[in-house]
């Protein structure tokens, strides 16, 4: 897997040490606060000080921490998750609960990307255990939800949000990140057969009380996009991706599912001998790969699957090509996937 994680991705910048203000915070906004020096990071909120002056933001607002000094912490561990982990327990034992938060995630998710799901997810329930009201908490849940939705594991991807809903709601935690949890758990349940009509429903109430969570509302609309097209609603689908897709500030999964929609909308078309329509489903699918190359995961691998077919459909110039480096990078880099497992079956 990728370390793009499914919802508000929590990551960092591993940059050159620098001056304490040297930190910096990208919100949920798009706004980025630079010039900081990070205090602390819990369930509720983030502390810093900028000019001397102390500031909090709410954790459901916080998209990116980037701190100067991980990289210097972390040398060690940059590309080992083995050696993050380490690292990360040892700044734990010392206290440093802001490091050794981010230590852990980010072992986490380099175990995810090498294959070690089972590592992943003890380091996940390591750093929930060691740091339970840790700022990064959120990340616990995104990443198992991910990974779960990611092989088709449906169930347990349910039982994940719904632990984060129920979670962030006896908790207190901040608003949006229960409403993520809704959204998980909205997607979860239809994974698992769940009435479309249903889906839509909870996913017009997540759009609706996102009003703090641009990007969960942005991902809902994604999903119910997806809804409509396979529902036959082409028009309301086609609406909300080119939306999506031309709308400024949109993290790159959101972007990555409009493109995506768009390509299998273009694709349907395609189905009647339309090899203009093929060759724009498969140039769409690529855009996922080439233009959203941090989004989620499944999404990439999904989008590499389509454009095979696509290509197929197209039969142009150098398609067989196309065809062959889209199986190469779907094996490679995505080999646990379900696309994967359906390439290879010539499905």
């Amino acid at each position: 897997m990728k370390s793009s994680l499914i919802a508000v991705s929590l990551s960092f910048l591993w940059a050159v040490p620098a001056l304490a203000q040297d930190d910096r915070v990208v919100l949920a906004n798009g706004t980025t606060i630079e010039g900081v020096r990070v205090a602390s990071f819990d369930i509720r909120e983030l502390r810093y000080t900028k000019g001397g002056n102390n500031e909090t933001v709410p954790s459901d607002q916080v998209v990116k921490v980037e701190l100067a000094k991980f990289k210097d912490v972390y040398r060690r561990g940059l590309s080992d998750p083995d050696l993050m982990l380490t690292v990360a327990r040892e700044q734990l034992k010392e206290k440093s609960l802001l490091l050794a938060q981010l230590g852990f995630v980010g072992a986490a998710a380099q175990f995810f990307d090498s294959d070690q799901a089972s590592q992943a997810v003890a380091a996940l329930d390591e750093l929930q255990k060691g740091i339970p009201e840790a700022g990064v908490l959120p990340e616990v849940f995104r990443q198992k939800f991910e990974y779960y939705m990611g092989i088709g594991r449906g169930g347990d991807a349910l039982k994940v949000a719904q632990k984060y809903r129920l979670d962030a709601q006896g908790g207190a935690w901040p608003a949006g990140l229960a409403v993520e949890g809704e959204f998980f758990e909205a997607m979860a349940e239809r994974a698992n057969g769940g009435n479309p009509k249903d889906f839509q429903t909870k996913l017009r109430s997540v759009i609706g009380k996102a009003s703090s969570s641009q990007i969960v509302a942005n991902r809902a609309n994604v999903q119910l996009a997806n809804s409509l097209r396979e529902a036959k609603d082409i028009d309301g689908a086609r609406r909300i991706y080119e939306d999506l897709a031309q709308r400024d500030g949109v993290d790159s999964s959101t972007r990555a599912g409009a493109y995506l929609g768009l390509g299998l909308l273009a694709y349907d078309k395609a189905q009647g001998g339309d090899k203009e329509a093929a060759r724009e489903a498969m140039m769409l699918f690529l855009r996922v790969r080439l233009q959203t190359k941090d989004c989620w995961p499944s999404l990439q691998a999904e989008a590499l699957y389509h454009a095979i077919h696509a290509a197929d459909k197209w039969r142009g110039s150098e398609y067989q090509t196309i065809m062959a480096r889209c199986r190469g990078v779907l094996s490679a880099e995505f080999p646990g996937s379900e696309w994967t497992s359906k390439a290879k079956q010539g499905l």
